[in-house]
């Protein structure tokens, strides 16, 4: 029985859900990773992500069956973090990973959505979720050899209205970093966007 002072998870789970403190470690291992590709400012994410682990169970609650409200749960947590960390204060525009629009359609919402939403008014930042697009479909990631998942995201995603993010600091945003194939395709478009500055944020890493 939850108490009055706690929402769909009770402090006992809260506690099982392992948090990565990698805001407070600006050489982080997932900055190093996406960083041999990617000139990020900062990366994070709130959790740690393993099989079977809590953090694995919420995500897919929320990537399968339809509970968004855990999207806003995470993103405020999240967003208190990056409030205390310099790196990530003065970001100015939350990007989401988008969706396939075929996928949209069939699966009705992008579990990404919620959450970089609430991160961004938690934040008081803006939120921009034109200006990367995604132009094919891919299958699922999650049982692929890594070099096949890489090769996966290979040119799927694109650019539109650049103008309006000129200059800014963007937090782009995903659920679940693995190989970091996805956060670095999206980065590739972004940094055409002139004199921007690209910070990376996830619910979970499977960085350990």
């Amino acid at each position: 029985m939850l108490r009055d002072n706690e929402h769909f998870l009770c402090l006992h789970c809260r506690e099982m859900l392992h948090e990565t403190n990698y805001h407070q470690a600006p050489q982080n291992p997932l900055y190093q990773l996406l960083s041999s590709h990617c000139k990020l400012q900062a990366a994070t994410a709130l959790f740690f992500f393993e099989q079977g682990n809590l953090a694995q169970h919420l995500i897919h609650q929320l990537k399968y069956y339809g509970k968004e409200y855990i999207g806003e749960y995470i993103g405020k947590w999240l967003a208190l973090r990056l409030q205390q960390t310099p790196a990530f204060a003065s970001c100015q525009v939350v990007v989401p990973v988008p969706m396939h629009p075929h996928k949209l359609r069939k699966r009705g919402y992008n579990q990404v959505t919620l959450f970089a939403k609430t991160l961004a008014k938690t934040m008081g930042i803006a939120y921009n979720a034109q200006v990367l697009i995604k132009q094919t479909s891919n299958t699922t990631q999650t049982h692929k050899f890594v070099w096949k998942r890489y090769n996966d995201s290979n040119h799927i995603f694109a650019l539109q209205q650049q103008e309006q993010l000129e200059g800014k600091h963007l937090l782009l945003v995903d659920d679940v970093i693995t190989t970091g194939s996805t956060i670095e395709r999206c980065y590739e478009q972004l940094c055409h966007i002139e004199g921007v500055h690209i910070s990376v944020a996830s619910m979970a890493c499977a960085i350990l």
